[in-house]
């Protein structure tokens, strides 16, 4: 009897708290809307650049594919005629299609070429159905056929996140960002190998987003190189396993790259051994690479560690670019970063010292455009007694207050790791909320900065960090 109470109980409890949970489940607050915004209000194409992306930027993925109807309104220029754009556009405006799992979409818009422009010619874009979507406050586009000067944008959003769930997903992408222009520009951190110096410098650098690393052999002669080379050779890349004797400096200088400066006397420049984050594992997938002088460019000859078969790719020199990109993997030279006036900060994954003396993968990575000439300096900020960290609403309070006059004093870096891993952590909080940056771009244009989101400790999504920046002084 007393058994039977005791299962009767039970069942009762059970019961009970299917009915509790199932009220809780009903409870449930519904999800807030997904809004749709323009990434940014104002956009420019200048004189120099065929081409322009304009991005969309949902709250949140969307469970499942849809279709957004996009308005254009050409003034002073007409499509087909001086303009189109990708996906082509109808009588109606451009349809664009969100993947599932997707938070941004975007199209392009180039110039035809030779086009003859006063400066005053625009295309003005709206958002007119998007579905369940709802549509937020950035809901005009106005692309300039001019350059611009930005006043800023509070919540612009990073797009190195692609649709889908393989691994490294939130970070397919390294993106590039030119404030002046409100633009971000991504590229597939996958896409390249090696980048090769524009001017009168003849250095090679290593995709630092896709774990590349090198190790110098003892030949010249790529032909003599085999798989009897590889034997010793450490190529790994993880924290206390390597040397960063096999990666380039973090910092950027040029003069402590893996690769050795490419010598005019073509035997002085030695064969390596190459690998990344998709070969690094299998010797036998390793690349042997031998770079030489070509005129005024490079001359690349590679092949796999084993193969007898040599490919050979001419790489000329890029006018107005920091670096010409190549694809050895598609035996091709490939568009990765904007022309160098036109870019400040880039964000993604990058080659990092550990702290072990041995090369890291670190995530959230802003290297800054030393090279074209940005420069960047920290502000960090402390509570009224001078010696503790600001809380949040104190550095917002300072970072809206700071202006042209407070620039005085700042110490500006002009490094590729200026910013880094600085502002953000990944555990705890996240974005370090006690400080923000200061970022004059390649034409002078100067402008504070401050992270807002980064899916850490905030209410972000790893791969789409956010940004508020502002003009403080025009170049």
């Amino acid at each position: 009897m007393y058994m039977m109470k005791k299962m009767a109980a039970s069942v009762l409890l059970v019961f009970g708290l299917a009915i509790v949970l199932n009220s809780c489940k009903k409870d449930d607050p519904p999800l807030p809307p997904n809004n749709i915004n323009f990434q940014a209000a104002a956009a420019g194409l200048g004189a120099s650049e065929s081409e322009a992306t304009v991005t969309l930027t949902l709250s949140r993925a969307e469970t499942v594919a849809t279709s957004v109807a996009i308005s254009l309104e050409p003034s002073g220029v007409i499509y087909g005629t001086d303009f189109t754009t990708t996906p082509e556009a109808s009588a109606s405006g451009i349809t664009l299609t969100i993947p599932a799992g997707s938070n941004t979409a975007s199209f392009k818009v180039t110039k035809k070429p030779g086009l003859l422009l006063s400066g005053g010619e625009s295309i003005k874009f709206g958002i007119v159905d998007a579905g369940t979507l709802v549509t937020g406050s950035v809901k005009e586009a106005t692309l300039s056929f001019a350059t611009i000067i930005s006043e800023g944008g509070a919540a612009f959003v990073f797009p190195g996140k692609i649709a889908g769930g393989a691994p490294g997903s939130n970070y397919a992408n390294m993106v590039f960002i030119d404030l002046s222009n409100n633009a971000a520009v991504a590229a597939d951190r996958k896409s390249w190998n090696l980048g090769f110096k524009s001017g009168s410098d003849f250095r090679v650098v290593l995709n630092h987003a896709y774990q590349s690393v090198v190790a110098a052999t003892e030949k010249t002669d790529i032909t003599l190189v085999t798989e009897a080379d590889a034997d010793g050779v450490d190529l790994n890349f993880a924290p206390g396993d390597g040397s960063l004797d096999n990666v380039d400096d973090w910092t950027g200088d040029l003069t402590k790259t893996a690769i050795a400066e490419v010598s005019a006397t073509n035997n002085e420049n030695k064969v390596y051994l190459l690998a990344s984050e998709a070969t690094k594992a299998t010797k036998s997938n390793w690349l042997k690479v031998k770079i030489s002088r070509n005129g005024d460019g490079y001359k690349v000859q590679y092949a796999k560690i084993g193969e007898t078969t040599i490919k050979t790719l001419d790489v000329p020199k890029k006018e107005d670019y920091n670096f010409t990109f190549v694809s050895l993997e598609n035996n091709a030279i490939v568009d990765v970063e904007p022309k160098a006036a036109s870019w400040d900060i880039q964000w993604g994954y990058s080659t990092y010292n550990s702290g072990l003396n041995t090369p890291y993968w670190f995530q959230d990575f802003i290297i800054l455009n030393y090279i074209g000439g940005a420069q960047a300096a920290e502000v960090v900020v402390f509570e009224s007694d001078g010696t503790t960290p600001a809380v949040e609403a104190t550095t917002i309070a300072r970072f809206n207050a700071f202006a042209q006059s407070d620039l005085s004093g700042l110490t500006y870096l002009s490094t590729r790791d200026a910013i880094g891993g600085k502002w953000r952590v990944t555990t705890g909080s996240g974005i370090k909320r006690d400080r923000f940056y200061i970022v004059k771009d390649p034409s002078g244009n100067v402008y504070k900065l401050r992270f807002l989101k980064m899916g850490v400790g905030d209410s972000g999504e790893r791969g789409r960090p956010e940004i508020d920046f502002k003009l403080v002084k025009k170049g």
